[in-house]
């Protein structure tokens, strides 16, 4: 997780269980509403890059640029690094990508208006429930980012098991918020209120710098819901920084069970299937 002395925000740790989901993220899967802006030379950042499979697919995009993954875990920037090795992207001259170590909570490592682009993934639910860190951080990421530069960021909107009867959209979805507000009183989530956001920060939305779209993500299928359940599992083991993250919010061991038996039940279900709407957000500087 965080490094000493490096303030964080993000309390799911990084075991291989919680990694899985973010390993399982591309740039054509979770960034395709922003390929379409990136230029051949464009300089790039990805805040809260993880093991880096984004990060290093957007160095394809901008073969003649470069590209940069910031993440608080040196551990998970390993990961990063070693996925980047092994796929042959070089780590400098045209088309590289690199990782450091950066906190968007603080100050980045880079000078003003660095980046062409800038693109954050499921970071800002992790800076809930306070509007003042979220704020925090797209004042750091507008600083960095060039005029004329793109912000896009994807966060989950809302999610939801089928059938329903399982009851996974108050034992996971619901529980999910929970960890992620530490156990404060439910808020709205990130989606319903970046746009709002974005103009705080001095986006300007009546220009028509602020586009607003969504995308989504789907488990379906036996395969994958048996990989689902397995993550889960893992996750909400003792041990794990994601089952503490729980308990830390109030979600009691008896809830924690019957997620657990619930996930398997859903897993083992002919033609369930998960879904999450994501709101996805490109801004203007």
């Amino acid at each position: 997780m965080a490094q000493p002395n490096q303030p964080s925000n993000y309390t799911q740790g990084h075991s291989n269980y919680t990694i899985a989901t973010h390993q399982s993220r591309t740039a054509e899967s979770d960034a395709g509403f922003l390929l379409p802006y990136i230029n051949k030379t464009d300089h790039i950042l990805d805040v809260g890059c993880g093991p880096g499979t984004i990060t290093t697919g957007f160095a394809k995009h901008a073969s003649q640029g470069t590209t940069v993954g910031v993440d608080i875990s040196a551990s998970v920037l390993e990961k990063a690094r070693e996925l980047a090795t092994n796929a042959n992207v070089p780590t400098e001259g045209p088309g590289s990508v690199v990782f450091r170590e950066g906190n968007v909570l603080e100050s980045l490592p880079f000078d003003d208006d660095t980046f062409d682009v800038v693109f954050a993934s499921q970071v800002f639910g992790h800076l809930l429930p306070s509007p003042e860190l979220p704020l925090r951080a797209l004042v750091e990421i507008r600083r960095v980012l060039k005029p004329g530069g793109i912000l896009a960021t994807r966060d989950a909107a809302g999610s939801h098991f089928y059938p329903q009867s399982l009851g996974l959209d108050k034992l996971w979805t619901q529980n999910l918020r929970r960890g992620l507000n530490k156990g404060a009183p439910e808020t709205e989530p990130v989606a319903a209120n970046m746009p709002a956001w974005l103009r705080a920060v001095g986006f300007d939305a009546d220009a028509g710098k602020v586009r607003l779209g969504a995308g989504t993500t789907v488990f379906s299928g036996p395969e994958t819901r048996k990989w689902l359940a397995w993550r889960v599992t893992g996750q909400l083991q003792r041990g794990d920084a994601f089952y503490q993250s729980w308990i830390d919010a109030g979600i009691s061991e008896k809830e924690i069970q019957e997620t657990l038996k619930a996930v398997h039940k859903w897993a083992e279900t002919e033609d369930a299937w998960f879904g999450s709407l994501q709101c996805e957000m490109l801004a203007w500087k």
